[in-house]
């Protein structure tokens, strides 16, 4: 029989079937409706009880399970990933009564059919004195399928409880710098009120995270090519749904309410923006991600050492200059505690246009066409226009928030050679005291010239007309990106010298000279996005014994749902004591076998597909 809790004695509890216990009765139905939950009956070794599912194009009400208990619990959470098609993530939404905003909740494995087990998660930790659960699925969005199979709560004694909240307290765990791509929170999950958007927030209580960084999307102001939604082709879910809410949901008064939201959940708050936001490419053009300053001023775009525009804008314009810096101030109006360069998106920043032509010349008295990226005056002059558009932007952010202090992030590259390979160099950025934290992204982008391209006359200089001919016919691009990595050994330059550092250890150690000398705190990133609990926790003790003190972690928003993998990911912060940590496998998250789904017998022959 399913286990009925009770509010009379303090002991574990599994909920365990949810498709009679939740309510209101009217939402649920034992038949796969559009509007309803489906109650779907299982059974595993030690309990059964029936699940709640709506699949991929459902759209439920709300429900709400009455857990009837007092004092503090651990809370687990049955997921689990039935969906038709594995294109598609399987996110449950859970709040309790207390709660401001829902959190968004996925199984690691996305097996889809046939799969016939759930995977038991730690969500969290909370007094559920006259509590209940509430249970969701996102409307609008991209379709998913949303599953609960179970509740179980397991009650704490006045010693947990106290270690629990002092570990909460503590500041020195607070190493982590988590970053929200908000164009996925809009694409996911439609988000339009005030409490769906906080819901950006909630994710990180109870977490090892210092800063939450926002992407400010407000520069994806495209039109549609078409003018008209309905009749445009759109290349993915999601999008029509972006396109639709953005400019009317994403705004800054929204902005400045997650920054109070932050505070109050103890989250420092920093609005970002990726310095090179000009458009994307086809299949995504011709929609939001186009930028509308971009579209009307072609004139002002990157252009190559052979005279081809780039679909980039360049930096050594003033009017995108003061284009960025208006953009930026109006994000220090929300309140936030620090405002982000995302530059590892975007490259390149500056180029070979008529200013900097004009300006080299002036300089050096000879064409820098000629001459490779990697050159020591060309990076340093490139390297130079940058610096001065962020001393622009320090003194208007100071203008700006005179009464309160702002900090400035720079999102950089792999290392500081790769930095300064495309015009970024946060050493002078730190010693000027222009930013108050560097992030650094695992990306390398460097120009590759055959021997072929080069002048015989001139050593060292490129031969122009070969140049522009190489670059349409040769099979591969000239500008090799690499990135989303761990390490990656030295590359050569231009003059055939190894450039990057050596090792883990030598990389840290050049950006925490930066920390050391200047006071800007550094973070290093962890990627790929997807780990195992034990992989993320090897990758964070690798940077803390390289002596780097701090994480980043890009697309969060991918990552703090999956629980099984959050429940290590939310305490890399515990540097001292993360050596000692198990996976958590078999603790923390652990597969449950299915006997029984949907009445049918699934414990050795598979019915699926007609078994």
């Amino acid at each position: 029989m399913p286990l009925m809790p009770t509010s009379e004695i303090r002991r574990e509890q599994i909920y365990c079937d949810l498709g009679n216990l939740c309510e209101p009765s009217c939402h649920i139905s034992p038949l796969r409706e559009l509007f309803r939950w489906n109650s779907v009956p299982y059974e595993t070794a030690q309990f059964q009880g029936t699940l709640l599912v709506s699949a991929y194009n459902g759209q439920p009400e709300n429900v709400t399970l009455p857990l009837g208990l007092s004092g503090w619990y651990r809370i687990y959470v049955g997921l689990g990933a039935y969906g038709c098609t594995g294109e598609f993530p399987d996110i449950i939404n859970l709040k309790l009564t207390d709660d401001d905003a829902f959190m968004h909740l996925s199984p690691s494995a996305q097996a889809g059919y046939a799969y016939h087990s759930i995977q038991e998660c730690f969500w969290r930790c909370a007094d559920l004195s006259g509590q209940s659960l509430e249970i969701g699925k996102h409307r609008e969005g991209q379709p998913c399928e949303a599953l609960l199979a179970w509740v179980r709560v397991v009650p704490m004694d006045d010693q947990e409880v106290a270690s629990w909240k002092a570990d909460l307290a503590r500041k020195d765990t607070k190493r982590i710098y988590a970053t929200n791509d908000m164009h996925g929170m809009l694409s996911l999950y439609g988000l339009k009120k005030k409490e769906e958007w906080r819901s950006v927030v909630q994710e990180y209580i109870d977490s090892d995270v210092e800063w939450l960084s926002l992407e400010n999307i407000l520069c994806f102001d495209g039109e549609l090519s078409t003018g008209n939604p309905q009749n445009f082709a759109f290349c993915r879910p999601g999008d029509s749904d972006v396109q639709r809410l953005l400019k009317q949901y994403f705004t800054l008064d929204m902005l400045s309410d997650l920054v109070t939201y932050g505070a109050q959940k103890d989250i420092k708050i920093c609005l970002s923006l990726r310095m090179g936001a000009w458009g994307m490419e086809f299949p995504y053009d011709q929609m939001y991600f186009d930028n509308a300053f971009a579209l009307a001023h072609p004139e002002l775009r990157c252009i190559d050492r052979d005279g081809s525009p780039i679909d980039a804008l360049s930096y050594a314009y003033p009017e995108v200059q003061d284009y960025m810096i208006d953009r930026f101030v109006q994000m220090a109006a929300t309140g936030c505690a620090a405002v982000e360069m995302i530059f590892s998106r975007g490259v390149p920043y500056v180029l070979f246009e008529e200013p900097f032509l004009r300006l080299y010349r002036e300089r050096y008295g000879e064409d820098p066409r000629e001459l490779p990226l990697d050159h020591p005056k060309v990076t340093e002059l490139r390297c130079e226009i940058l610096t001065g558009f962020v001393r622009r932007l320090r003194t208007s952010l100071n203008g700006a928030r005179s009464e309160k202090p702002l900090g400035l992030h720079a999102r950089v590259q792999f290392c500081l050679y790769d930095c300064r390979h495309v015009g970024v160099d946060p050493e002078v950025w730190a010693r000027e005291g222009l930013i108050t934290a560097i992030i650094s992204y695992p990306q390398r982008i460097r120009e590759i010239l055959p021997g072929e391209l080069w002048q015989t006359e001139q050593p060292g200089h490129l031969n122009l007309e070969s140049y522009g001919e190489f670059v349409r016919t040769s099979e591969t691009s000239t500008i090799l990106r690499q990135q989303d990595f761990r390490f990656l050994p030295p590359f050569k330059d231009s003059r055939g010298v190894l450039q990057g550092p050596a090792d883990q250890e030598e990389r840290v150690s050049e950006f925490m000279r930066l920390e050391e000398a200047y006071g800007v705190q550094i973070y290093l990133e962890i990627l790929p996005r997807f780990l195992s609990p034990e992989e993320y926790r090897e990758r964070a003790l690798e940077l803390y014994r390289c002596g780097c003190g701090h994480i980043s972690l890009w697309d969060t928003y991918m990552r703090a749902p999956r629980k099984a993998e959050w429940s290590m990911v939310r305490r890399l912060g515990h540097r001292e004591e993360l050596s000692s940590y198990t996976s958590g496998e078999g603790e923390l998250y652990r597969q449950v076998r299915l006997l029984k789904i949907g009445s049918k017998d699934v414990s050795r022959y598979k019915p699926a597909w007609g078994g």
